[in-house]
């Protein structure tokens, strides 16, 4: 139960102390960063001594990419049995006063954060004149203080953004740890030698002697991407909106202080919107959004490609400011199908040089060869795919340009149902429970939709056998939701024998949606009794798995913290999703012309911003060409030299190693029959599995990882 303390408070104003670098307390103002902390919550006494600092020291000198603006700063408490650190990315209030960790006006509060909370000058003019609250900086991040005093434990729900905090209260004896709603900031945690350790990346938490152990459950699991727990045994995530709490008498406690919610299919029936009221609602909720993430002390540009979410985002940005917005964008030239750049031109000119400065960068498979072992070493997870090594590439454009602040379009498809898998469930589940939408359809065309969504289903899929996951998803969900099938699909027959003997009989319902910190009751009684559509509960999902464990980390805070670049992600602001969350399935995917229009409202509301081409254009998802139809790629030969070299047997004990070293050497001795036999979508689910193992292995020799 989350407690509410801390009435309105009214204090004189308080000396100020200058002390050392261990014991300082500053002026403070907003900034990115990364975020290194520790508490000792035993109850028994333990030795304290300088290796805790020296600790923290190494740590932050990890994490240097994240805040290279300025030296890495720290704060431990006189008994040293919490320790706060910092790396500073500056954004808002340049100035040195925007060092962290930050303290309130009385020195009872100290915290440190990672990322950007927005409308702070409406809740600073509220402190200041409601509550008389004494602040000491600009900073955007005090605010945080200041919630927390005026609401205890109910702060986080007053904040906007997105968001890593720790926090001690130094008259409760606290410890707290506080993470944005859908998990766009990372915050890991552990218990290691009496204390708990949190870090805005995992490498950190090594520097305090934290051992590198693989976590074998998560590794046959990895690629469904369901669990709070890393590949490193007993490292774990905080869960998005979660508060975590820690006493100094050993008590650890998990507080949900935020839950998505979902219009009914009964609500649905009855909604009388109109059309135009609810594309309405939608625009002023994405305007404001994006709005409130214009806001900087240095320029911001946006990340473009040529699809509708990005694009989106830009048209609206170019109404709002009279300077011009740097764009930038991905050119995969070795393959067509893969390269968006004239669509990026299209709309860089739509817009005008007035508005818009474009930057287009091309990207080759030897430079995605060349960084690949240290994307995977700053994303810390076995990565099965090479595009966001281009979003890793084409983040330090960014801030060889000067950037600090970049616009992106992550979270559109989640909300607004982009996927092919949202398009499957909707066909088999929701759309013949519809009369309003299919009594006017035929069964022609219901097959033509069939036939037409047919083609994105890979069909080698169509051998293997479900029947176990099915009742395993019907039993958990109610129903079998067309993405358990690909999942499947993508890492069957990888794993090592042990390994599939000790979790080849794992379940759903024990793993997945009984977790309780991932996934609400409430919401998971309405998927078992069909109260919400497929799509929506398929949405759900999606927003606390893959979007959480791929596209918010490897497309977004990985590839762009690597080169201190912060990405703002308008359409995960918690007011829009909520907004859309309550509009009806039919709003996200309508049928039209015998056909599934996906994201039909975002489209709608988009139109007057975006160009027509990229308003008919149908949902491409952003990929990196596969490169195992050509032997003499980069990416090609290095995952032929991985398979090759002796190094790649450390990885025995938990995959296939001889058998999938068979099939990469067996792949090009028919060419002809090969370009024949695959399809675009399965190379790239079998280029993904050796990547995986690729990546397990640069992960091994960065990290010395063992087995446990």
């Amino acid at each position: 139960m989350i407690l509410r303390t801390f009435a309105r408070i009214n204090r004189p104003q308080q000396r100020w102390f200058d002390l050392t670098i261990h014991r300082q307390f500053h002026q403070t103002a907003r900034l990115n960063c990364g975020v290194l902390s520790y508490f000792y919550n035993s109850p028994t006494p333990s030795i304290r001594s300088n290796d805790d600092y020296r600790s923290l020291l190494n740590g932050l000198n990890t994490l240097k990419h994240r805040g290279p603006d300025g030296a890495p700063s720290l704060w431990q408490n006189e008994e040293k049995t919490v320790g706060l650190g910092h790396t500073r990315l500056s954004i808002i209030d340049l100035s040195d006063r925007g060092r962290q960790p930050l303290h309130s006006f009385d020195q009872k509060l100290h915290l440190s954060m990672n990322g950007e909370l927005y409308d702070h000058d409406r809740i600073r003019r509220q402190g200041i004149e409601q509550d008389e609250y004494q602040f000491l900086s600009e900073s955007d991040s005090e605010i945080a203080l200041y919630l927390y005093r005026k609401y205890g434990l109910e702060f986080p729900k007053y904040l906007r953004g997105e968001f890593a905090i720790t926090m001690y209260d130094d008259e409760r004896k606290i410890f707290i740890a506080v993470r944005d709603r859908f998990g766009i900031k990372p915050l890991y945690y552990t218990y290691y030698d009496n204390k708990l350790l949190f870090a805005s990346e995992i490498k950190a938490l090594f520097a305090f002697g934290v051992p590198a152990v693989w976590n074998e459950e998560v590794i046959y699991n990895v690629g469904q991407m369901r669990s709070l727990q890393t590949v490193f045994k007993n490292i774990q995530q905080v869960p998005p909106a979660h508060l975590l709490i820690a006493t100094e008498n050993g008590t650890v406690h998990l507080s949900r202080y935020y839950e998505m919610s979902y219009i009914t299919r009964e609500e649905e029936k009855n909604d009388e919107r109109t059309e135009r009221e609810m594309i309405d609602g939608v625009h002023e909720h994405l305007l404001n959004a994006v709005r409130l993430r214009m806001r900087a002390d240095v320029k911001v540009g946006v990340f473009l490609s040529g699809g509708l979410d990005s694009s989106a985002v830009l048209g609206i940005a170019t109404t709002l400011t009279d300077q011009p917005i740097d764009t930038y964008s991905i050119a995969f030239k070795e393959h067509v199908d893969f390269n968006e750049q004239s669509l990026c031109i299209e709309t860089n000119k739509h817009f005008g040089s007035n508005k818009t400065t474009q930057h287009i960068v091309e990207i080759t498979h030897d430079q995605l060869a060349e960084h690949f072992d240290d994307f995977v070493c700053q994303y810390e997870y076995p990565l099965m795919a090479t595009s966001p090594v281009g979003k890793y590439i084409l983040s330090k454009i960014v801030q060889e340009n000067h950037g600090k602040v970049v616009l992106t379009g992550e979270g559109s498809d989640e909300i607004f149902s982009g996927y092919v898998p949202f398009r499957q469930d909707y066909l088999s589940y929701d759309l013949p429970n519809d009369p309003s939408v299919f009594h006017s359809t035929t069964d022609e065309q219901r097959e033509k939709i069939v036939e037409s969504l047919s083609r994105n289903i890979l069909s080698a899929m169509d051998s293997l056998d479900c029947r176990d996951r099915e009742a395993d998803c019907i039993q958990t969900m109610g129903y079998f939701p067309a993405q358990e099938r690909s999942l499947m699909f993508a890492w069957h027959g990888i794993f090592a024998d042990n390994l599939k003997e000790k979790y080849e009989h794992f379940h759903l319902n024990s793993f997945y949606l009984n977790d309780s910190t991932l996934y609400d009751y409430h919401i998971r009684q309405q998927m078992m009794k069909y109260e919400i559509s497929r799509v929506h509960s398929s949405q759900y999902m999606m927003m606390k798995t893959i979007l959480l464990n791929i596209l918010l980390k490897a497309y977004g805070d990985t590839a762009e913290m690597a080169h201190s670049v912060e990405g703002r992600l308008a359409f995960l602001d918690h007011y829009l999703v909520d907004y859309v969350n309550r509009l009806p399935t039919k709003m996200k995917l309508k049928l039209q012309n015998g056909s599934i229009v996906e994201k039909y409202i975002l489209k709608e509301v988009a139109r007057p911003y975006i160009t027509e081409q990229v308003y008919r254009r149908e949902k491409h998802p952003f990929a990196s060409p596969p490169s195992l139809l050509n032997p003499k790629s980069k990416i090609y030969q290095y995952i032929q030299d991985t398979f090759n070299s002796n190094d790649v047997n450390q990885l025995k004990g938990l995959f296939d190693i001889e058998r999938l070293r068979e099939k990469l050497n067996n792949l090009h001795k028919n060419q002809e029959s090969m370009n024949k036999q695959y399809l675009w979508g399965e190379l790239a689910i079998m280029e993904g599995r050796y990547l995986m193992i690729c990546s397990c292995l640069a992960l091994t020799k960065r990290f010395n990882v063992k087995y446990t």
